[in-house]
């Protein structure tokens, strides 16, 4: 039967790390991430990621695939990620792996050498505030951030898990914890530092499927986006012919720090499609909406700029136009959006007949 699905505040099983999902035979199949998204108001849009294990299909992907080369064991180690996209659209990308001993997990962070994420707590175990603090090479990030709008678990259950098998202790989570948050500090691009402040998305994903990223969905859609007062986060995922096409729909939107909209009737659309640099498609327009029967959302996203690609999965960071409407009031305001894109090779029959590397 198909799980049901609630709205409920992020907890300690959430925020924690899970250690005990890659015991064993589940080792190869285990992944655990923190992953930030940070739009700052100077221009640069950020990608950092806290890995406990990365995905073990990240060895098709060119930066991991340079940094595990002639080094099998790292592609268990606890590793950082960081992109950093310039106002002049220019992309800065790096990875680092850690030897597992670095890796000193915290109820929500961790610290890896001089890399961490290190959160801090409300009295009532909720995200109050956080740090950022990495340096990979010539670029780095060192920002201070304060929790506007918290996050959310979308089942009743404490382990707050979307799938679990608890007889064979398999798992799949996505987290979002942070909605949104203020962040300020320095970030450093080319050796060069700057000063900046803005806003930025925390969330947190793990899993020990077997194949869980390849075989189990169909395609899915993902984002988030800040637009004036507002935030939101949805996903709109169909899993595969074996699970019955079932969709997972959450969407929640944030006025500040209140929740406007919490809804599984949701939907996220591709409008229209265009190729990537190796004739790929991909979604070029997207339209969001969702509705509780009170308040309804509308949103398109457009003008993006491609940031990274996998066979069929790309990542984005575009405009956003968004719409609101509720009790006969409407407030229409614009932001940014990072959002990304994903299906099975059967959508497109032979454009995916040979092997894509990522495009950054």
């Amino acid at each position: 039967m198909p799980r049901t699905y609630s709205f409920r505040n992020p907890n300690a099983e959430v925020l924690r790390w899970h250690p005990e999902l890659r015991e064993g035979e589940l080792e190869s199949d285990y992944f655990e991430l923190i992953w930030n998204d940070i739009h700052l108001q100077e221009g640069y849009q950020i990608g950092l990621g806290f890995f406990a294990r990365p995905p073990a299909y990240y060895e098709r992907v060119d930066r991991w695939k340079e940094e595990w080369e002639g080094h099998s064991e790292r592609n268990n180690w606890p590793a950082v990620e960081l992109h950093i996209a310039g106002p002049d659209e220019k992309m800065h990308s790096a990875v680092k792996s850690f030897p597992s001993e670095s890796f000193q997990p915290k109820p929500w962070g961790v610290t890896l050498g001089d890399n961490a994420f290190d959160g801090m707590l409300t009295p009532k175990g909720m995200p109050d505030s956080y740090r950022m603090k990495t340096a990979l090479g010539d670029l780095g990030v060192d920002l201070d951030a304060k929790v506007i709008a918290g996050g959310v678990r979308f089942v009743e259950d404490e382990h707050g898990y979307s799938y679990y098998n608890p007889v064979k202790n398999r798992a799949l989570g996505w987290w979002p914890l942070v909605g949104r948050s203020e962040v300020s500090g320095t970030i450093t691009v080319e050796g060069r530092p700057v000063k900046v402040s803005g806003l930025a998305y925390c969330e947190r994903q793990l899993g020990n499927l077997p194949s869980s990223t390849q075989s189990g969905q169909a395609w899915h859609f993902w984002g988030h986006f800040f637009a004036g007062e507002y935030s939101a986060v949805w996903t709109d995922s169909a899993s595969s012919e074996h699970f019955n096409y079932r969709h997972f729909t959450p969407l929640v939107l944030w006025k500040g720090n209140e929740v406007l909209l919490s809804t599984f009737q949701s939907a996220c659309y591709a409008e229209r499609f265009g190729p990537d640099s190796d004739g790929v498609p991909y979604p070029t327009v997207e339209s969001l909406k969702a509705s509780d029967g009170i308040t309804e959302l509308t949103a398109q996203l457009v003008n993006g700029k491609l940031i990274s690609r996998m066979g069929a999965y790309h990542r984005q960071y575009s405009e956003a136009h968004v719409q609101i409407k509720r009790w006969g009031e409407t407030a229409e305001v614009s932001g940014s959006s990072t959002h990304e894109w994903n299906c099975a090779p059967e959508w497109f029959p032979g454009v995916f007949d040979k092997t894509f590397r990522s495009g950054v």
